[in-house]
Order: C-alpha cells, then structure tokens, then sequence
C-alpha cells in the first residue's frame, strides 16, 4: 500500500499569496501552477513524475477548483477528495489538488465523483502510457525551447555564485504575448556573497525593450501578472557606483584568500589588486559590467597566466562577449565562455579556482 505521508504536497496557498487578486477563478490558479510545472517543482519527490500535486486549506480556493475540474476523486481510504485537471499543449503534467483545512467534507461540494480505494489506485489509473507519452514529449520541447537559458545557468553555477535559476518561458513564445521570443530578459539577486539567484524571461522584441523601463525583470513579471513581489527598491547601473569599490575590493580579496592592495580609478575603469601567498596576485579592471578584465599573474613569469574580459574579440563563442583565456601568455592559448557578470561579487568563484588551480600546477 502507497505511503501517503511520503509525498509532499506543493502548498497552493503560499504560492497564490503573491497574488494581488486572491480572487482568480479555478481556470487561473490552474494555468498559474502549469506555468511553473517545467522543472520548477523538480525539488519536491514525485510519485509520478508527470504528476504536480497540491494541497490547499483555504474552503473557498477548494470550492472553486472543485467546481471546475474535469475530474474529481473520492478516496475512500483517507475520506479525502482530489481533483485532477488534464495535460494540454503548454503543461505535459498532469495536476492534482486536495483540500486538508478541515470541514465541510469535500465530497458534499460536488455529486459527481469517482471512488477509489486508495492514493495507490488513483494514482496507478493515472500512470498510463498516453499520459507518461505527453509529458516526454512536452519535456523534450521544453529542454528544447530553453537551452539557451538551461545552458547560461549551468555555466552560471559552475562559475559564479549563483546556485538557483528561475526560467519562465512560453514554448517559443514571448511570456507576455503570443509572439516569437528572441532572447531573454535577465536579473540575479543576492543579499550575501555566495548565494545568488539567477531570473530569465524569454520575450519578444516589443516585451525587451518594455522591460528596459523597468529596474529588474521582478518588477516586470510583477506588472505584466499583477503580482505583489516584496523586494527592495533599487536603480539600475551600468557600473559598480564609486563608493562600493572599497567594500567590493576587501571582500573579494578575503574571499580570494589574499589581501586588498592598491586601488586605482584610472580612464579605462577601477584596477584594484588582490596580493595572494607566494607573490601570486589578480589585477581586477572594472570600468563597466560590459567593459571588465581579470588577470592573474604568477610571480615567476611576470605575464598573465588566466584572463577573462568582455573585449568583443570572440564573436564565434556562445554568450559574446564575455570570455576567458586559458593561457593568455602562450600560443596553445583556449579561448570559451566564461559566464560571468563583470562584477566580482557575483564572478569570485571562478577567480578562487583558477587561481587555486594556477599555484597547484607551479607547486605551491
């Protein structure tokens, strides 16, 4: 017999908290959830993999996905009711919600629903081929329609700070509009070094330039959803401000391991240098985040011995401009995205490793 207690509930609630208008019809809150079905849930042990379910407490949120599921289930077990609503062309998943705030029993909202003995009935007449069939499809067409974003994140975890992603896309589609998508809207938030989200919205030409008026793709998903996100005020800037370099340089030096040395505001941007043991040491160039350097020079040879820049020089890589050197002092030099932001709060893992990696291969 199927353990109950084992599978965790997505709790709808919390999720519709966000809302400005806690009254959207069971059509909305359905669409809201399939919105979310590709990989978003992918944190939570499924029983079935093609199957989101959710738990309300809320009488009134029940009432209404009650009355307009497709599907409703009583199980006889757990004197408890499901409702189900089907696979379609934008979810592969099938989603299935309960209701636990207690009474009225659920089966006197609606007369029409099928009984079963157990969840492991139910959910054994909702493993099918055709079922397992449209999810695999979907998530094919997904993993296709989101490379490009999938891609940029899992370079972003591996060299930076980042450690979760959030992509919201329209299979094809523009989020906001039917239209073709061309490219990706995209903010990273982090309050401490170390730990950073990364956001992308996949939109047409009409919704980026209508996201250019908006201070973080937070503040854009807000208004085009009529979603209340509580997050700090903040401006958008082209370069780290003047008053941050000091704070910025002490704290990537510490995480570097090394020590904050010169700092110098220069016509081509900030070089502020970071002193490592052995007479290593990084030359960060930060004039804009579309117009940085980072060098690592060892103490033998006097040349750079790693590079990353977003110099235009590349344009046969994925994700131009920004880019690493392998050997920037030697012909064999491997030139390949480096998925960094131009901003070291963001960028320092990947110094910390190629430079821990650079003094290990010299010995020291």
């Amino acid at each position: 017999m199927d353990n109950d207690q084992r599978w965790k509930l997505f709790n709808l609630d919390s999720l519709l908290a966000e809302l400005d208008d806690p009254m959207f019809d069971a059509s909305s809150i359905d669409l809201y959830v399939a919105s979310l079905s590709y990989k978003n849930f992918d944190f939570i042990e499924r029983r079935l993999p093609f199957v989101v379910e959710s738990v309300t407490y809320d009488l009134d949120i029940w009432r209404r996905l009650v009355a307009a599921a497709p599907l409703k289930y009583w199980i006889q077990g757990s004197q408890e009711g499901v409702v189900v609503y089907p696979q379609t062309d934008h979810c592969g998943c099938l989603r299935s919600y309960r209701y636990r705030g207690g009474f009225p029993a659920a089966k006197g909202l609606s007369s029409v629903w099928v009984t079963v003995a157990d969840s492991q009935t139910l959910y054994g007449a909702l493993n099918t081929p055709e079922a397992r069939g449209v999810y695999d499809a979907w998530s094919q067409w997904m993993d296709v329609c989101t490379r490009e974003a999938t891609d940029l994140a899992d370079g972003r975890y591996k060299n930076t700070t980042v450690t979760k992603s959030l992509i919201l896309s329209g299979l094809g589609n523009c989020l906001a509009c039917s239209a073709p998508a061309i490219a990706s809207a995209r903010t990273t938030i982090a309050c401490i070094p170390g730990n950073g989200t990364l956001i992308q919205l996949a939109l047409c030409a009409e919704h980026l330039e209508q996201v250019k008026d908006q201070p973080n793709v937070l503040k854009f998903l807000g208004t085009l959803f009529s979603l209340s996100i509580d997050i700090p005020e903040f401006g958008r800037t082209e370069a780290i401000p003047d008053d941050l370099i000091p704070h910025l340089h002490a704290m990537v030096a510490e995480e570097l391991g090394g020590k904050a040395a010169n700092a110098e505001n220069r016509e081509n941007g900030w070089h502020l240098k970071v002193e490592l043991p052995n007479g290593w040491w990084w030359l960060l160039r930060l004039n804009s985040l579309m117009d940085y350097s980072y060098m690592l020079l060892s103490p033998d040879e006097k040349k750079q011995v790693y590079r990353a820049d977003s110099a235009p020089h590349h344009r046969e890589l994925p994700f131009f401009p920004d880019h690493e050197h392998s050997r920037p002092d030697r012909k064999k030099d491997i030139h390949s995205p480096s998925f960094l932001y131009g901003n070291p709060f963001f960028d320092f893992k990947r110094l910390r490793d190629i430079g821990e990696e650079r003094m290990r291969d010299h010995g020291e």
